[in-house]
């Protein structure tokens, strides 16, 4: 699948829809405009040639006696006093009876230009094409003179061209200062609030619970802010409540472990230090009926508070065995059959129980598919290896114990699989080769 490309700010999607509108408003506007324009300078230019043809054929009827010689002079007269910058295309033609009479000053003169002028002045607009070119023309009859003056439009074109380029450009220079304005004003009312926003929400999922936000101006932020507080505050009671459960758990937890450490004929050190507040993790130290002792060390599946129940459960489970046995396999058969029975079907738990014999010296063991210790006797590190199934796998599992020889000075390394996958920082795993070699050091 293709990525998923990042979604547009709102700063950014409200610039471009708004000016996308006001451009496409301006826009609109300019064209109409423009087109009036042009309308209102075509009907202005047209009322000029009117009046312009109005004064020359008035002339030209007190001229038309002294020859059309004289006409025709005053026609050039006219016609060359126009500046071609002022007048681009200006042109004048008169037809006295049935002679046609042209200006020649500018080389315009041809019965194809006349033509032109005769159907601008019958047309509504006065406009007509001459060539690539379009002309107005303003045009008077009286008696048998008729007058036809003209002018080409491109010139006015292009004149309201430049004008209106020298709008648009001072109207997009209005619209980047406002854009400038707009964006400002989102910088300030949105992106900036919703930043503060966001930067208080990722501080409370890192874990700083309880932070405040500060007031907003705009009601829907202060409504957002007022949200997130409270939020804030909630998560930071019932993290409080957690806490203060989670301690009395650990004190219980802690209350169920040995408190006798005093083994005849033995030296202990014990360590507990679960990686979370609570842990599945279970060790006991057990004086049993006939004058030996129970060690023994377990592991439950799992992590927490649900670890830990079911570690409770092994302790009981335990506490009732010794009632009745004192061989370590036989004890491991009892637990399991009863841990089988309540246990969740997720839930297994992996035991090593060892019995001490002060009076005989003697060691024997059973384990559930526990840890293997690590017994150092000289300078040799053995494991003792599991002697059964996983408490919780078969209701009906046997454990055999095992006897280990054992001399004054050798030592006995029961412990979790958190001591060997213990990782470091850069993530490598502690692993049993090194816990072996540093249990021999």
């Amino acid at each position: 699948m293709p990525p998923e490309s990042s979604p547009s700010s709102i700063r950014f999607q409200l610039l471009v829809s708004v000016n996308l509108v006001l451009a496409v408003a301006v826009a609109v506007f300019l064209v109409m405009d423009y087109q009036a324009e042009l309308a209102e300078r075509i009907a202005d230019k047209h009322i000029s040639l009117q009046e312009e043809a109005l004064t020359m054929a008035q002339a030209i009827r007190r001229l038309r006696g002294d020859g059309l010689q004289t006409v025709q002079k005053y026609i050039d007269d006219v016609c060359g006093r126009m500046r071609e910058s002022h007048s681009p295309g200006h042109h004048i033609a008169v037809i006295i009876g049935d002679r046609v009479l042209q200006a020649v000053v500018h080389h315009r003169s041809s019965p194809e230009m006349v033509a032109a002028m005769r159907r601008a002045a019958v047309a509504p607009n006065h406009r007509a094409r001459f060539g690539d070119r379009e002309l107005v023309v303003g045009a008077v009859e009286i008696g048998d003179v008729t007058v036809y003056v003209s002018e080409y439009l491109i010139d006015l074109r292009q004149a309201l061209h430049a004008e209106y380029w020298f709008r648009l450009l001072a109207i997009a220079g209005l619209g980047l200062l406002a854009a400038a304005v707009v964006d400002a004003v989102l910088l300030r009312v949105i992106v900036r609030p919703t930043a503060e926003l966001a930067a208080t929400i990722r501080r409370i999922g890192s874990g700083e619970l309880g932070i405040q936000t500060r007031g907003f101006q705009s009601a829907e932020y202060a409504f957002l802010g007022r949200a997130i507080n409270e939020m804030s505050r909630s998560l930071a009671e019932v993290e409080r409540h957690r806490q203060r459960e989670m301690a009395r758990a650990r004190r219980i937890q802690e209350h169920l472990l040995p408190t006798q450490t005093e083994v005849p004929g033995l030296a202990l050190a014990c360590l507990f230090q679960p990686a979370e507040i609570v842990a599945g993790d279970y060790y006991d130290i057990v004086p049993l009926p006939d004058g030996c002792w129970l060690l023994g060390v377990a592991d439950v599946t799992g992590h927490g508070v649900p670890a830990a129940m079911v570690a409770t459960m092994l302790k009981t489970f335990v506490t009732h065995a010794v009632e009745h046995h004192t061989d370590p396999g036989e004890i491991l058969a009892f637990v399991n059959a009863r841990f089988t029975a309540v246990a969740l079907p997720e839930h297994f738990a992996s035991m090593l129980l060892a019995r001490w014999n002060p009076a005989t010296a003697a060691l024997d063991y059973a384990s559930a598919g526990h840890e293997p210790p690590l017994l150092l006797s000289g300078d040799q590190v053995s494991e003792l290896r599991a002697t059964g199934l996983l408490l919780g796998a078969v209701a009906e599992a046997r454990y055999s114990a095992q006897h280990v020889k054992v001399v004054t000075g050798d030592r006995l390394l029961l412990t979790t699989d958190g001591a060997s996958e213990t990782r470091n920082p850069e993530g490598k795993l502690f692993g049993r080769r090194r816990l072996g070699e540093l249990f021999r050091a």
